[in-house]
């Protein structure tokens, strides 16, 4: 069974990955040279969110663990409010493709580093691969916008 600060932590981390989702739409729409990625981005987010939320469930019924170890709602609402920023940023043509892919790299980083998705915990295998599932796409998603940062920079 989950606290309430638990329920809000896993409520704002599914509503994290729907905004990383929209702002790569965002992404694609306004920097078409990249729309493939964004896209591809985009979608995985959404598949991630659906993840949190199954997670979410099984930790309310008690059926895996989940330990949020030092995260509290502030952290993820400032790096939800920074998103936002960010989006708007983009809306109002204030954001060029370098900072598009800087700003992912160093969200899909932020992921990393905090470990989100190492709070949960369970001896079933199929939740187990569900939890690696998304850390592997979460590392490919680093691995594939620091790519794209890389050529974006040669060519400017």
């Amino acid at each position: 069974m989950l606290k309430d600060y638990q329920k809000q932590i896993l409520s704002l981390l599914e509503q994290l990955e729907l905004e990383v989702s929209n702002i790569y739409k965002l992404f694609a729409e306004k920097f078409p040279a990249r729309k493939e990625l964004w896209s591809h981005l985009s979608d995985e987010e959404i598949k991630h969110a659906a993840y949190i939320n199954r997670l979410s469930a099984l930790a309310q019924e008690g059926n895996i663990n989940f330990d949020e170890k030092m995260t509290k709602t502030f952290t993820v609402k400032s790096v939800l409010d920074d998103l936002r920023e960010k989006y708007r940023k983009t809306e109002n043509n204030q954001y060029s493709i370098i900072n598009a892919l800087s700003f992912s790299l160093s969200l899909e980083r932020s992921v990393i580093e905090h470990k989100f998705y190492e709070y949960f915990n369970s001896n079933d295998p199929d939740i187990t691969t569900m939890i690696n599932t998304i850390k592997a796409e979460t590392l490919s998603h680093e691995a594939q916008v620091k790519q794209a940062l890389e050529e974006e920079k040669k060519n400017s």
